[in-house]
């Protein structure tokens, strides 16, 4: 994907991307409700629901997090400076 394309909106390499990734989430999204509904007969207790909600609230706060950090630190420049001053020094001391 490269930013200086002169297609516009990315070409073909950017919507094969896009429709992968659709495929990936519907696919999940229809793994997780077959799971679902075939453990149907099985009831989960209040403290149950509790502990997935949580779960769910939780992976979703520090991927959140996570991705957040990147693109501060991208935007700021701090991958940037990675390996800035760390010449190897001369074993006499110059």
């Amino acid at each position: 994907m490269d930013r200086d394309s002169d297609e516009p909106g990315g070409g073909p390499q950017r919507r094969a991307l896009i429709t992968a990734g659709l495929l990936i989430v519907a696919s999940l999204i229809a793994i997780g409700l077959y799971a679902w509904f075939s453990f149907g007969d099985v009831a989960m207790t209040t403290s149950g629901y509790i502990a997935l909600a949580l779960g769910i609230i939780g992976t979703m706060a520090l991927a959140i997090g996570l991705m957040s950090l990147v693109f501060f630190s991208n935007r700021y420049g701090y991958d940037d400076q990675i390996g800035v001053g760390d010449k190897p020094k001369d074993l006499d001391g110059s």
